[in-house]
């Protein structure tokens, strides 16, 4: 005989919490937490309001202060992709209190590396987009494949027009 699933909870407030928080998702003031896990690698992606983060003057000092404080945190970056306007990182934190100081030291000090060239009004267009990966097998590897795909894009080797998914890429090159 086979033995019966488990029942799941259903009903108001019972729902499994979102695994993304931030970014566009965010229409006022937040009113919950922000999903966090110390065991799951983290998508996190920071966009400016210009495209001033691959200049010349600030490149080397926005991928230095990644590590540095990332190091200084206590957090471990896996990938990280710097698109100009928007950075990705696919990261983990060893402790969830540890992300307000990192996520606070790092967005600030950007800003203040990028000042003599940002416009007017603030550097950060949203608050800061995270996304719990659920799984280190295949959610990971689609997770390290996007933020690959856009240090591709970045570094002008791709158009996104033409290809989506690292799929399509690895197509071309099996064809041609």
């Amino acid at each position: 005989m086979r033995r019966k699933a488990q029942q799941e909870f259903k009903g108001e407030g019972l729902q499994r919490p979102a695994d993304g928080f931030g970014g566009h998702l965010l229409k006022g003031n937040p009113k919950t937490k922000r999903p966090l896990h110390s065991k799951l690698p983290i998508h996190l992606t920071m966009r400016a309001t210009k495209s001033v983060m691959r200049h010349p003057k600030t490149f080397g000092k926005v991928e230095g202060l990644i590590y540095s404080v990332a190091r200084k945190h206590g957090v471990k970056v896996y990938k990280h992709a710097n698109v100009g306007n928007h950075l990705h990182l696919a990261i983990k934190i060893s402790h969830v209190r540890r992300w307000a100081g990192f996520i606070r030291e790092l967005s600030g000090r950007i800003a203040l590396a990028c000042r003599h060239i940002k416009g007017d009004g603030g550097f950060w267009l949203y608050r800061p987009h995270t996304r719990v990966v659920r799984g280190w097998k295949k959610a990971w590897q689609i997770v390290k494949d996007y933020v690959d795909l856009n240090q591709l894009e970045a570094d002008g080797f791709i158009s996104r027009r033409e290809i989506k998914t690292l799929k399509d890429l690895r197509d071309i090159f099996s064809t041609g």
